[in-house]
């Protein structure tokens, strides 16, 4: 596991093109899959292009991995040379994202306090002894978070209350949030910029088996960025629903996924 400690200097860029000094640094040393390391678990995503997938500020995303005091855990660094110092590169995981958008639906669709989720998210840390534990223990959603501790023998099934010692109320519409938005029978994720107000929409997802875990077309393997860049050269979008026969409505939902992410190069 990574100490944040031992690196002082993170290189920070909120533009998904990165300087070629970076780009040049990641293909040399690229994360190498260990031996049945799952795909999900390889650290291939920059926090720029992380955002841009989840339709978040790159911000918002580096304060929560790689600031003084971050509430996430972020999978790999990338080491790289840079005015006679060591800087890092903050990488993250498939695993990774699907936990920045847990907390991303919590904070902008539910409504938790940022200062909330950086104590529960302690606490979490904590009480289960793993540095992702939105991903590896059973939490339930309630007004406060809490960690369910299984029973065993004659002790029952309990929750532990995280952040909070108040009494948790459930609410079942942050599950069925997470819910329709990740999905782990399919190792899916289904990111939408409007989740806040839509419960149904999945225009574009994400899958480490399909396309490296980049964003795609909902049950294709068609790049949204592919689709920004031609947009953005200036192609029609009948033109450009009609090369990859799908719908216009599937291309422009896409596009307005990502294009506020993206910024706009002359």
């Amino acid at each position: 596991m990574y100490d944040q400690s031992q690196y002082p200097h993170f290189v920070r860029s909120d533009n998904i093109f990165l300087g070629p000094d970076i780009e040049q640094s990641m293909y040399y040393n690229k994360p190498i899959r260990q031996p049945k390391q799952p795909k999900a678990e390889i650290p291939t995503y920059t926090i720029p292009e992380a955002a841009t997938f989840l339709a978040m500020s790159s911000g918002t995303l580096y304060s929560w991995y790689a600031s003084e005091h971050p509430i996430l855990r972020a999978s790999g660094y990338l080491k790289i040379a840079r005015e006679s110092v060591n800087a890092y590169i903050t990488l993250l995981s498939f695993r990774d994202l699907e936990e920045a958008y847990k907390i991303h639906l919590l904070r902008f669709k539910h409504r938790k306090s940022l200062q909330y989720l950086r104590v529960a998210m302690s606490d979490a840390r904590e009480k289960t002894g793993s540095e992702h534990p939105l991903l590896t223990h059973e939490i339930d959603v309630m007004q406060r978070l809490a960690l369910i501790i299984p029973g065993r023998g004659k002790r029952a099934r309990r929750a532990i209350t995280l952040g909070d010692s108040s009494v948790p109320d459930y609410i079942p519409e942050v599950v069925k949030t997470w819910g329709i938005r990740i999905s782990k029978t399919r190792n899916e994720m289904f990111p939408w910029r409007y989740a806040a107000d839509d419960d149904v929409s999945t225009p574009v997802a994400m899958n480490p088996e399909v396309m490296s875990g980049r964003l795609v077309l909902t049950g294709t393997r068609i790049p949204v960025n592919i689709l920004w860049g031609r947009s953005r050269a200036g192609e029609d979008i009948k033109n450009i629903a009609d090369d990859y026969r799908i719908d216009e409505r599937q291309v422009r939902q896409a596009l307005s996924h990502i294009d506020e992410a993206i910024p706009k190069v002359a």
